[in-house]
């Protein structure tokens, strides 16, 4: 096997794992009760209020967002984007069952707050690593960035975004928390330390480089 289509491979499982890390990370946060990130907010908000699966709202929010990178940034689609947009909700949903039988106490609650917040950083970290697509809600930001809102920076373009969706899915009836205020302010720099680890890792001992 040569060594473009060896990284290929890998890069590609990288991105499976990096997606079911977070979708394993938003079950916990939702087990969890204390809110989840500002997206996921906004879809369940809206999965409520239709009374559909979480899944469901999350795949069709998803390839909106999708129609909008196609015309401006379509580099960004890759095997990540179809699987965000695809796997994550219903993956999501599976996890979620398979909780259940966890007790519902607040140190249980806390718990699933802590380690789902650091399993969708460390996935999205991976899966940003592997660079095989970037989902449509993560690639929103650039496209604002680039073509409407220029005199912002992503981060501020990413917190307005985030807010937005938080107020939509309270509006819907979705919970919030502690949960979702920390994941506003401590996922852009758990990512941004994930993705750098994983990066290290992945180019000295994983990747082949060509001579």
């Amino acid at each position: 096997m040569s060594i473009s289509k060896y990284n290929l491979l890998i890069r590609a499982a990288i991105t499976i794992l990096g997606i079911c890390l977070i979708s394993f990370g938003i079950a916990w946060m939702r087990f969890s009760q204390f809110g989840t990130d500002p997206f996921v907010t906004m879809n369940i908000g809206i999965s409520q209020f239709f009374r559909v699966d979480f899944g469901f709202i999350q795949m069709l929010s998803n390839l909106v967002l999708l129609a909008v990178m196609a015309k401006v940034t379509p580099k960004l689609i890759h095997l990540g984007t179809v699987l965000g947009i695809v796997v994550v909700g219903y993956l999501s949903d599976f996890f979620l069952d398979f909780l259940s039988f966890l007790p519902e106490n607040f140190g249980w609650r806390l718990f699933a707050m802590g380690i789902g917040l650091l399993l969708c950083c460390f996935g999205v970290g991976v899966y940003m690593s592997a660079d095989l697509g970037i989902s449509p809600y993560d690639a929103l930001g650039m496209v604002l960035e680039r073509k409407t809102i220029r005199s912002l920076g992503y981060k501020e373009i990413r917190m307005i975004t985030d807010i937005c969706c938080v107020a939509i899915g309270v509006a819907l009836g979705a919970p919030i928390g502690i949960g979702t205020i920390l994941t506003a302010f401590c996922t852009g720099p758990l990512i941004d330390s994930f993705k750098k680890s994983v990066d290290t890792f992945l180019n000295t001992k994983i990747l082949q480089k060509t001579i």
